[in-house]
C-alpha cells in the first residue's frame, strides 16, 4: 500500500508541476526467459524456468520528468517455492535547469557522486556555478534494501547523505571532492544456541535466541583527479580515506601515454584494504592490503583492430602473484589468452568471441568459445574447462529485438551444463497530451 501511495504522488507531481504543454513518453519493456537443468543428486535432474519482466519509462514535460525503473521475476516450474517478486530500482521525479543553474531529483533513485554510491529513498541536488566550471552536489535518504520494494521505515539507521564538488577550472583537469556517510540497519533473526541449566556443565540444550546487531557504518572522504595534455598523455588519480577506521581504504593512479597514433603505453596502480563496514562482525579480524601494479602496451593496426598486452604483480603481506594478458580488440570480436601464478593460484585460458551482421544489420549472429586450466595451488590437481556459446540478435524492426543464447560447459565437475537464455526488447517514444491539448 505504501508503495503504491508512493507512486501515485510522483506520477501526480510530474502531472501537476507544469502547464498544459505536449509530454514526451518513452520508455523500454523487456522480457526475458532462463531455463537451465540442475543435478541436485547423482543421476537426479531438475530443470529450472525463471522468467523477468522489466520496465523503463520517463515522462518529460517542460523541464520535468518522470523516471520509473522496475523488474518482476517469476518462478516458472516452482521448484525455488517463491511466486515471484517486483523490485523497483528507481522511482524518482527530475527537476532540470532551476534558475537557469540546478537541478533536484526526489524519490529512489541512483547516486553516484564520488566516493559516495547507492541507492536512496530521498532526493539529491546539483549546482552549476562559474560557467558550468564549479559542481556541487548533495544528496541524503534512506538506503535501500536489497528487495528494492518498501521504503525503509527507521531512517536514523538506514541513512546515507553525502556530497561532492567537481571543478574544471584548470585547463585539461577535473579534480573532485566528496564525502559519504552510510548506516544500514541489520534485521534480527533467531539462531539455535547451546546452553547449560542451572550449575550442571553435563547437561546442554539447545534453545532459540534472537540476535540483533547494531547499524553497519561507512564514513569516507575521497580526492579524485583527471589531467590531459592533448592526445598525448593523461592520468588519473584518486584516493579514499576511511574515517571510521582513520586509515587509507583506496588509492588508485593510472596514466596513458600514447607515443604515436597507433602505439600507446599504459600503467596502473591501486592499494585497497578490505571494504568491511564498521561495527560489522568482520571488523575485528585483521584486516591486510593488496598493492597492484601493472603496465601495458597497445598497437592499433587499424581504428577496429588493436592488439594488447599487459603485465601486473599484485603484492600480499608476505608473498605475491603474477598477472598477464594479451589479445587482440575488432569492431568484431576479441581473442585474448590470459594467466596468473603465485598466490592467487595458477591460470591460463584462451578466449574467443565475436558477432557479425548480416542482412543490413537485421540478424546478428553470435558465437564464443573459452578454455582455462588451473589449480589452486602446486599441490592441487589441474582442472580444466571448457564453455561455448552461441546466440543471435534479431532486428526486423527499429523499436523491436529478440536475444537468443545457449551456453555449454564441461568441467571435472560437470559432465555438461547447458543453459538457454531468451529476451524481447521492445522500446518507444511517443508525444501525447495527458491534458487534453493538441500535440505539435
Amino acid at each position: 500500500m505504501k508503495r503504491r501511495a508512493f507512486t501515485a504522488l510522483l506520477i501526480l507531481s510530474v502531472l501537476a508541476a507544469s502547464g498544459a504543454s505536449a509530454q514526451l513518453v518513452s520508455g523500454r519493456f523487456t522480457t526475458s526467459f532462463y531455463t537451465f537443468q540442475r543435478f541436485d543428486t547423482v543421476g537426479s535432474s531438475k530443470t529450472y524456468l525463471r522468467g523477468f519482466q522489466s520496465v523503463q519509462l520517463a515522462v518529460a514535460q517542460q523541464d520535468f520528468t518522470f523516471h520509473a525503473f522496475l523488474m518482476g521475476a517469476m518462478d516458472g516450474t516452482n521448484q525455488f517455492g517463491d511466486n515471484g517478486n517486483v523490485r523497483f530500482y528507481n522511482l524518482y521525479l527530475h527537476w532540470a535547469n532551476i534558475a537557469r543553474m540546478a537541478d533536484l531529483d526526489i524519490g529512489r533513485q541512483a547516486v553516484y557522486a564520488g566516493v559516495g554510491n547507492g541507492t536512496i529513498d530521498g532526493l539529491s541536488a546539483r549546482v552549476r556555478l562559474l560557467d558550468n566550471a564549479v559542481t556541487v552536489a548533495g544528496y541524503g535518504g534512506s538506503t535501500v534494501r536489497d528487495e528494492y520494494t518498501g521504503v525503509q521505515k527507521n531512517w536514523h539507521d538506514n541513512l546515507n547523505v553525502g556530497g561532492q564538488v567537481v571543478t574544471t577550472l584548470l585547463s585539461g583537469a577535473r579534480i573532485g571532492l566528496s564525502y559519504m556517510y552510510r548506516t544500514e540497519e541489520r534485521q534480527p533473526y533467531v539462531a539455535l544456541r547451546e546452553t547449560s541449566p542451572g550449575d550442571s556443565l553435563r547437561t546442554l540444550l539447545t534453545v532459540p535466541f534472537l540476535i540483533a546487531t547494531q547499524s553497519t557504518a561507512e564514513q569516507r572522504a575521497s580526492a579524485d583527479a583527471y589531467w590531459s595534455y592533448g592526445r598525448t598523455l593523461t592520468v588519473y588519480g584518486r584516493y579514499d580515506y576511511d574515517l571510521n577506521y582513520m586509515t587509507t581504504s583506496r588509492g588508485t593512479g593510472s596514466l596513458r601515454f600514447s607515443l604515436t597514433d597507433a602505439l600507446a603505453l599504459t600503467g596502473d596502480y591501486t592499494y585497497r584494504k578490505p571494504d568491511i563496514a564498521f561495527n560489522s562482525i568482520f571488523s575485528v579480524f585483521t584486516q591486510s592490503a593488496t598493492n597492484q601494479v601493472e603496465g601495458g602496451v597497445e598497437y592499433g593496426f587499424t581504428p577496429l583492430l588493436r592488439a594488447f598486452a599487459r603485465l601486473g604483480v599484485v603484492s600480499y603481506t608476505d608473498t605475491t602473484s603474477t598477472t598477464w594478458s594479451v589479445g587482440l580488440n575488432s569492431g568484431y570480436g576479441t581473442v585474448s589468452y590470459s594467466g596468473s601464478t603465485g598466490y592467487a593460484g595458477q591460470l591460463a585460458s584462451f578466449s574467443a568471441q565475436g558477432m557479425y551482421p548480416v542482412c543490413n544489420g537485421v540478424l546478428i549472429p553470435s558465437l564464443g568459445f573459452s578454455w582455462a586450466s588451473y589449480r589452486l595451488s602446486a599441490q592441487d590437481e589441474k582442472d580444466n574447462a571448457l564453455a561455448l556459446l552461441a546466440g543471435a540478435t534479431l532486428r526486423p524492426l527499429r523499436n523491436f529485438s529478440c536475444d537468443i543464447q545457449g551456453q555449454w560447459m564441461r568441467n571435472r565437475f560437470y559432465d555438461r551444463d547447458a543453459r538457454l537464455q531468451v529476451r524481447l526488447m521492445y522500446w518507444f517514444a511517443e508525444r501525447t497530451s495527458l491534458f487534453g491539448q493538441e500535440v505539435n
